[in-house]
C-alpha cells in the first residue's frame, strides 16, 4: 500500500528530466508522489503507470491534489507554469533556468515574494558532491580566475533555449556561488551551427572583486565534458562534475592531491533540499533570487555576442 504520510508532490512534464524527477520523488522518504501532468497525455499515462499514480487531465487538477510541484518542461514555459502553480498555492521546484529572459524572471520573483511558498530553482550542479566539496574548501580562499568547459554531444536538447540558457547557465550559477560577487564586464562570442539559436558560446566575465571566469558551452561537440578549474592565490582546484572528482595542486607539491568526495546522487540531494525548505521555511541555496542573477548574466552574454557589454554599476 502506498505511504500517504509524506508531502504530496506532483511532476509537471514527463520528458527526460521529468522522468528522473518522478523516479527520485517516488523513492525518497518524506515525499508522496501523487501524480503527474503532461500535455502529451499518452506519455503521462505511461509514466504514471510505472509508479501507480494519477496522470491528471490538467495542471490545475494536479495542483489541487498536491502541496508541491516539480516543473520539468521546456525552458520557454518555465516562468508561466511556475507562476500558475504558485498562484494555486503550491511550493515549486522549477528546473533551470528560472526563465528565458530577465524580465520574465523578475516578474516571477516579484510574484513569489507575495506568497509564503518555496520557489527553488533546479541548478542541480550545486548538489553535485564534487561541487559541494569545492565550495567548502574555497570558502576562505581568494579566487583569481576560473574556467569552465561544458560540452554536449546531443544537439538541441531543448530547442526553446540556446546553449547559454541550456548548458552554460549551470556554470554561470557556479561562478556566482564561487565568487559571491556581481559582474562588472562581460565579453562573449558565439556560433549558430545547427539553426537559429546559439549552440556554441564562449564568455569571459570579470566580477566586481576582480575574479575572472571563462565559460565555454557547446551543443556541437564530439565529446561530453563538464569540468571546472579554479585558481586561487595559493592553490589550483580541478573539478570533474561528471566523474565527481576534485583535485588540488598545492604550492611545492610535485603531484596534485585528490580530495575526498562523498557519494550521493545530486538529484536526490536537490529534492531533499526542496523538502527541507518546505518544512523549515528556510530559503533554498538555489533560490529564486539566485536563479534571477544567473539569468541576468546569461542575458548579458546573449547581448554581448559579437561585442563587449560594459555594465555601469552593479546588477541590482
Amino acid at each position: 500500500m502506498r505511504d500517504n504520510s509524506g508531502t504530496r508532490v506532483g511532476v509537471v512534464g514527463t520528458g527526460v528530466m521529468g522522468g528522473h524527477h518522478a523516479r527520485v520523488a517516488a523513492m525518497l522518504p518524506g515525499y508522496t508522489l501523487t501524480g503527474i501532468y503532461d500535455t502529451d497525455s499518452a506519455r503521462a499515462q505511461c509514466v504514471a503507470a510505472q509508479y501507480d499514480i494519477t496522470a491528471f487531465r490538467s495542471r490545475e487538477e494536479l495542483c489541487a491534489a498536491v502541496e508541491a510541484v516539480i516543473i520539468a518542461t521546456p525552458a520557454a514555459t518555465h516562468a508561466g507554469i511556475a507562476a500558475a502553480c504558485l498562484r494555486a498555492g503550491c511550493h515549486v521546484l522549477l528546473e533551470k533556468p528560472i526563465a528565458v529572459t530577465a524580465a520574465e524572471a523578475e516578474e516571477l520573483v516579484a510574484l513569489h515574494q507575495t506568497t509564503d511558498r518555496v520557489l527553488m530553482i533546479g541548478h542541480v550542479e550545486r548538489f553535485n558532491p564534487a561541487v559541494a566539496t569545492l565550495l567548502s574548501v574555497l570558502a576562505p580562499e581568494e579566487i583569481i580566475a576560473a574556467d569552465a568547459m561544458r560540452l554536449s554531444t546531443t544537439p538541441g536538447r531543448d530547442r526553446s533555449a540556446d546553449v547559454i540558457f541550456d548548458l552554460m547557465i549551470h556554470d554561470i550559477d557556479l561562478a556566482l556561488a564561487c565568487v559571491q560577487s556581481l559582474p562588472a564586464r562581460v565579453e562573449a562570442m558565439g556560433h549558430r551551427v545547427n539553426g537559429s539559436l546559439i549552440d556554441h558560446a564562449a564568455a569571459l566575465i570579470r566580477f566586481d572583486n576582480d575574479a575572472t571566469f571563462s565559460l565555454t558551452a557547446s551543443m556541437v561537440s564530439h565529446e561530453r565534458m563538464r569540468k571546472l578549474r579554479v585558481l586561487t592565490r595559493a592553490e589550483q582546484y580541478t573539478v570533474d562534475c561528471a566523474t565527481r572528482e576534485v583535485w588540488v595542486q598545492r604550492p611545492g607539491a610535485a603531484l596534485p592531491e585528490q580530495l575526498s568526495v562523498p557519494a550521493h546522487d545530486p538529484l536526490e540531494r536537490e529534492q531533499e533540499h526542496f523538502l527541507h525548505a518546505i518544512r523549515t521555511g528556510l530559503e533554498p541555496i538555489t533560490s529564486a533570487e539566485a536563479g534571477l542573477q544567473a539569468v541576468r548574466i546569461a542575458e548579458m552574454i546573449q547581448m554581448s555576442i559579437g561585442e563587449p557589454l560594459l555594465i555601469s554599476g552593479n546588477v541590482k
